[in-house]
C-alpha cells in the first residue's frame, strides 16, 4: 500500500445570499457571495498545490439545487483544474442541492464521480496502477432523507482503505434537522477508515481513530452562527493508517463575535479610539463582520441604549467598507454597559427606581421566570404578520438572542430616563 493524501471538503453553499447582511448593506451583501465563491476557488488552488490525490465534497455543493448559469460554470470550471492535474473528485448531493435537482444541463468533468441516490454506491480510486482506497456514498435524492442511510454502509474486505461519504446529523444533535440520522454504532458497524461527513457547519472531529469520523465544516460563515475561520481538512495515509489530519482555512470573511471595554468613555471621540484600537488587532489579511458586547461603566451608557442612534452610527462607519478590499464590517453593538452611577445604592434605595432594578434583577437571577417572560412576549406577536414570519423562519436561536437584548434594552431606557426625570425635576 502507498502514501497518498486528500481533501475533504462540504457545505460549499456556492451562491448563498447572505440575507441579513444583504438588508443592511446591499453592495456588502453582494460582495460576500462573490466572497464565497472565492472560497471554493481557494479550494480548488488548495488541492492543486497540495497535490492531493482525489477531492471529496461531502453534499451541499450549490446553495439551492444547482446554482445559477454562472455559478455552474466557475463550479465546473474549478473541477476541470483539476481534471488537467489529473486529480479526481467524489461528490455526494445534500438536502440544499439533491440529486434531482441538478440541471440536466449541467455536464460534469470526467474525472468528477457523483454518487447515486437510490443506494450506496462505490468507486475505486487507482495511484500507479494499484487501488489506494475505495469511497463509498451516497446522495439525496430529494430534499428531505429521514432514513438512516449509514446502515447500509459495508466495507469490501478488499479495500486497502475505506472512506463513507454521508450527508446528514449525528445523534443528540438537537439544533439542525435531523437528515439522515446516525450514530456511531452504526459508522463502527460498516468498517471505514474514515467517515466524511457534511451537513453540520461547525468543524469537529467526532472521532479520532478506527474510523475517523470528521465534519470539515463549511467553507464561508454566512452568518452569526457560523463564526470563526471556515475551511476543510486535509487527510494524509500511510499504509492504511491516517497519520495526519490538519485543517486548511479557506475564508477570507470571518464572522466573529468581540466583546470591547469601553469603561471610562467620556464621549464618542473615547469609543472610536477604543474602537479603531480593537480592529487594528485583528488579522490584516481577513475580513471580519463583527457583533461587538458594549461593557463596563461609561457616561455613554445611555446613547448606547438608543437603538436608532447607535445603528445610524454603525451605518456611517459600514458604509466606508463598500470599497475597501479588506474590511470590518460591524453588525450590531449590543450593550451590556452600566451606567456612572452607584448601581447598588440605587438598588438598595426604597424608591420606584430601586424597585425597578430589584425587578428586573429578580427575572435574569431566574431562568425559568425570564423564559416564560419571553414566552409570552413572543405569544403576543404570535398573530400578528411578523409573529407569523418568526415562527416559520426557524431562527429559534437567534430569535432568543434578540429577546434578550430587547429586554436588557427596555430595563436601561427605563432607569436612564427615571434618572434623568429625577436629575431634571
Amino acid at each position: 500500500m502507498s502514501q497518498f493524501k486528500f481533501i475533504h471538503a462540504a457545505d460549499l453553499h456556492i451562491e448563498s445570499p447572505y440575507k441579513g447582511v444583504s438588508r443592511l448593506n446591499d453592495a456588502l451583501g453582494k460582495s460576500l457571495v462573490e466572497h464565497g465563491i472565492q472560497a471554493y476557488e481557494k479550494l480548488i488552488e488548495t488541492a492543486l498545490d497540495e497535490a492531493v490525490d482525489f477531492l471529496l465534497i461531502a453534499g451541499d455543493s450549490f446553495d439551492s439545487e444547482s446554482g445559477s448559469l454562472s455559478a455552474q460554470y466557475r463550479f465546473v470550471r474549478g473541477l476541470e483544474r483539476l481534471r488537467k492535474a489529473n486529480i479526481p473528485v467524489y461528490i455526494i448531493c445534500g438536502n440544499h442541492d439533491p440529486l434531482n435537482s441538478w440541471s440536466s444541463h449541467l455536464e460534469l468533468p470526467d474525472n468528477v464521480f457523483r454518487f447515486d441516490a437510490e443506494k450506496v454506491q462505490q468507486f475505486s480510486v487507482n495511484k500507479n496502477g494499484k487501488t489506494i482506497a475505495e469511497i463509498y456514498g451516497v446522495s439525496f435524492g430529494e430534499k428531505e432523507e429521514f432514513d438512516n442511510r449509514a446502515q447500509e454502509f459495508k466495507r469490501n474486505d478488499n479495500a486497502p482503505f475505506a472512506i463513507g461519504m454521508l450527508h446528514g446529523t449525528i445523534a443528540g444533535n438537537e439544533v439542525h434537522t435531523p437528515y439522515c440520522p446516525f450514530d456511531m454504532d452504526t459508522l463502527r458497524a460498516s468498517k471505514m477508515d474514515y467517515w466524511a461527513l457534511g451537513h453540520i457547519h461547525k468543524r469537529e472531529v467526532l472521532h479520532e481513530q478506527h474510523p475517523m469520523v470528521v465534519y470539515p465544516g463549511n467553507i464561508q460563515g454566512r452568518h452569526f452562527n457560523e463564526t470563526g475561520v471556515k475551511g476543510c481538512s486535509l487527510v494524509q495515509v500511510d499504509h492504511g493508517k491516517i497519520t495526519n489530519h490538519s485543517f486548511i482555512p479557506l475564508s477570507d470573511i470571518v464572522y466573529k463575535y468581540k466583546t470591547l471595554d469601553v469603561s471610562g468613555a467620556e464621549s464618542f471621540a473615547d469609543f472610536m479610539l477604543k474602537l479603531e484600537t480593537l480592529q487594528s488587532n485583528l488579522d490584516t489579511d481577513r475580513s471580519y463582520l463583527l457583533r461587538l458586547k458594549l461593557t463596563g461603566k461609561t457616561n455613554l451608557h445611555s446613547s448606547f441604549s438608543n437603538l436608532s442612534e447607535m445603528q445610524s452610527l454603525l451605518d456611517e462607519l459600514n458604509n466606508e467598507n463598500n470599497y475597501r478590499q479588506r474590511f470590518v464590517f460591524i453588525d450590531k453593538c449590543i450593550n451590556d454597559t452600566l451606567p456612572e452611577i452607584d448601581l447598588e445604592a440605587r438598588k438598595a434605595s426604597s424608591d420606584f427606581i430601586g424597585d425597578l432594578i430589584q425587578r428586573f434583577e429578580s427575572y435574569e437571577e431566574d431562568p425559568s421566570r425570564l423564559q416564560q417572560l419571553k414566552d409570552e412576549l413572543l405569544d403576543e406577536l404570535a398573530s400578528s404578520k411578523v409573529g407569523r414570519a418568526l415562527s416559520n423562519a426557524n431562527i429559534t436561536e437567534e430569535l432568543d438572542a434578540e429577546v434578550d437584548e430587547l429586554i436588557a434594552s427596555a430595563k436601561w431606557k427605563a432607569i436612564d430616563g427615571l434618572l434623568k426625570n429625577q436629575r431634571e425635576s
